[in-house]
């Protein structure tokens, strides 16, 4: 099946639609990608830093792409702290632009697979936006498989970080916080995920069902949060996480805070908690914050289920 879409001379391009349902996932290309960015929020300017893509054939990873990105802006001392990107490495890297024609080679012609994905289609709605382009208008009417929907739906919510879920699944990623390396364990993630429903002989119609439905490239509505999921968790249940943030002297500091509301004072998004140590409301900048992890990986000497907010 196809559709077209205009071009800029005004001619039209056919696009290539989603498959049909009833396929088998192992008929079905899957391009997992992942992307480690500036700050937490794409709707406030941050930007694609890394990017890389999977893609899945047969049920077999056959194809790996990355790339580092030079944003054109800073990044924040948080992201620095957990993926270790400096600006020094992404400095003189390609644009985001510079490198879209090699992302969309391996993307086209997939479903589109991720952890928290909504939260990786913000940042790359906005950069093709930025390269003049629509993500839906290069991709085509694909659907979207999330690994975090499909786990939430089996665990319930919360405690579903990546590397939090991928150890409860029997999987031990080498690396974490760096793309590629989230792109190969979310792979084993989904592989895990839907390995007692039939694995890669279901039928597209139903992963999309373990998943709770189906989900397009772009949000439903512009309320839906972006937000990183360790974060989006911690606002939406009101519950305690351990806080591993940045002083203004660059020093890691740990403590237990309750979240309350994000919300943005001087172009900068700030996140409004009561913190256990001072027992009083504090403010912490988004972008000096490492990681925040649920108190009951935390207890256990677990600081990697945590996720980044950038």
């Amino acid at each position: 099946m196809s559709r077209h879409r205009q071009l800029p001379d005004g001619n039209l391009e056919s696009v290539e639609m989603s498959f049909s349902l009833l396929e088998p996932l192992r008929q079905i290309p899957i391009a997992c990608i992942d992307v480690e960015t500036t700050g937490a929020s794409a709707e406030f300017g941050d930007r694609v830093i890394e990017v890389a893509v999977g893609r899945i054939e047969g049920g077999k990873l056959v194809r790996r792409y990355q790339t580092l990105i030079d944003p054109q802006r800073r990044i924040s001392p948080g992201v620095t702290a957990l993926t270790g990107i400096t600006q020094q490495m992404v400095a003189g890297q390609p644009t985001f632009a510079d490198q879209l024609p090699d992302l969309l080679n391996i993307l086209k012609g997939a479903v589109i697979l991720g952890h928290n994905v909504r939260f990786d289609l913000s940042f790359l709605d906005r950069e093709f936006r930025a390269a003049r382009l629509e993500l839906t208008g290069e991709l085509g009417d694909v659907q979207v498989l999330d690994t975090v929907r499909i786990a939430r739906r089996r665990f319930g919510r919360g405690g579903n970080g990546l590397q939090t879920l991928c150890r409860r699944l029997g999987y031990q990623p080498d690396t974490a916080h760096r793309a590629l390396a989230d792109v190969i364990t979310t792979c084993s993630v989904f592989e895990r995920l839907i390995e007692p429903v039939g694995g890669w002989q279901i039928s597209l119609c139903d992963a999309i069902a373990q998943q709770g439905g189906p989900m397009g490239l772009l949000p439903a509505g512009p309320r839906q949060s972006l937000l990183p999921l360790e974060l989006e968790e911690a606002l939406e249940q009101r519950s305690p996480v351990m806080l591993e943030y940045l002083d203004a002297h660059q020093n890691r500091t740990r403590r237990i805070i309750q979240p309350i509301q994000v919300r943005r004072f001087r172009g900068e998004l700030i996140l409004v908690a009561h913190c256990q140590l001072r027992n009083d409301r504090r403010h912490f900048k988004l972008e000096r914050i490492v990681q925040l992890t649920r108190l009951s990986d935390a207890l256990v000497g677990d600081s990697s289920g945590g996720v980044s907010v950038g």
